[in-house]
């Protein structure tokens, strides 16, 4: 009779079903177990919340970032040949001339970048990036007008419509430095501090004027996304043995800050998630000091160890699993009003965020949300197979225990 029961109860799939059904729905006179499984998966949860809130600032403020550097200040690719463009990759080639400089207002000064563009220049893409006031300031004599961003005035302390000071620095062979008086006409403002506290626009045909040498003329290209990914091989074919150079270049520092940040980001979130498996361990570890008992039972009466493992083992991870998924929804709905949230807190005083761009449109990168979901379920696996090797340890004769 023995020998029949330990070979239905140790052979069988029921049994591991059984099991794994009873750790996953405790009955209701072990209401702390339920507690405790609930607890963990919102526990779970809230690990992944602000990881996936996180990856979505990350990524959607990079991609806002590198968009106004692309589209405000240098283009994808720039040409200093001077020749037209004829390529159905090619959404729009200007000509403008930049050159660098100081501004002055009465008791302050900045380093700036002048940028000389035409009348066309702002088509609707290079809008959207940034918002424009224009008022009626009209220029006296040889006083130039410009476009400065409301960041930028705010730190010179100067109103729109006031006169500020330039000393334009030569470029090249050219030695001494020239001066340069402006007026205020019209502020933009991007969202980004870096971009609005050094940028300057002005007429083409002014800044080719003041500008030392006529400043630095080139073509600047937007190329569609079919060519953005292709930016080297695209280059070379515009460029028919000329001078050129996209973005990169020109910000090495900011995109090669951008690809440090996203690595250390992701190994921190790394990091989180091995803290996060040692408590998924801890979960699977109070299930079986719950059930000593019951496992050396479960022993005596003839049940694989490696059936009683696997029990424990999917109980722990379907909770993990639930938990996440929890966490991945309840961040992606919170992820598309960050934006918002983040804006109104810059509003209301914390200054930290001023250095950021808030305004961005939310970006999930689904691979790097694998990434994390795949490191979450593969840590919390290795950390609970390697608690449950304590089944092992339990001997069928600690069913003779009492408590």
């Amino acid at each position: 009779m023995t020998t029949s029961i330990s070979f239905k109860i140790g052979g069988s799939p029921l049994f591991s079903s059984w099991l794994f059904s009873h750790l996953l729905f405790p009955s209701k006179e072990l209401i702390y177990q339920r507690r405790r499984l609930l607890r963990s998966a919102l526990l779970i949860a809230l690990v992944m919340i602000p990881l996936v809130l996180a990856l979505i600032f990350m990524d959607g403020m990079m991609q806002g970032i590198t968009d106004k550097y692309i589209l405000l200040q240098d283009g994808h690719l720039q040409f200093y040949n001077l020749d037209e463009l004829d390529d159905p990759l090619v959404q729009s080639s200007d000509l403008v001339t930049s050159g660098y400089g100081i501004i002055y207002s009465r008791d302050k000064s900045a380093e700036v970048k002048l940028k000389g563009v035409k009348e066309d220049y702002f088509n609707s893409q290079r809008c959207a990036e940034l918002k424009i006031k224009e008022f009626k300031a009209e220029s006296t004599g040889s006083v130039a007008q410009i476009m400065v961003s409301e960041t930028l005035l705010k730190e010179l302390n100067v109103e729109v419509g006031e006169r500020v000071a330039f000393i334009l620095i030569p470029e090249g062979e050219q030695k001494g430095v020239r001066p340069m008086l402006a007026q205020v006409a019209a502020t933009y403002n991007t969202g980004y501090y870096e971009l609005d506290s050094s940028l300057i626009f002005l007429n083409y045909e002014v800044a080719k004027r003041y500008l030392p040498n006529g400043g630095r003329s080139y073509l600047e290209v937007l190329v569609d996304n079919r060519g953005s990914g292709h930016l080297d091989e695209l280059g070379e074919r515009l460029a028919k043995g000329g001078s050129w150079a996209s973005w990169d270049q020109f910000n090495r520092t900011v995109y090669q800050n951008f690809v440090t940040s996203r690595q250390v980001i992701l190994l921190v979130f790394i990091l989180i998630l091995v803290v996060a498996g040692v408590y998924v361990a801890s979960v699977s570890n109070e299930l079986i000091q719950d059930s000593f008992q019951a496992i050396a039972l479960f022993k005596a009466l003839g049940a694989q160890q490696k059936s009683i493992r696997r029990s424990y083992f999917w109980a722990v991870m379907v909770v993990t699993i639930l938990g996440i998924a929890l966490g991945l929804v309840v961040a992606l709905v919170l992820g598309h009003y960050l934006s918002p949230i983040l804006v109104w807190l810059s509003k209301q005083g914390f200054e930290g965020l001023r250095y950021y761009l808030l305004d961005f449109k939310v970006v999930v990168a689904y691979t790097d949300l694998l990434f994390i979901v795949g490191s979450m379920v593969i840590i919390a696996s290795v950390t609970v197979m390697f608690t449950l090797k304590r089944i092992k340890e339990i001997s069928p004769l600690e069913v003779l225990q009492q408590d």
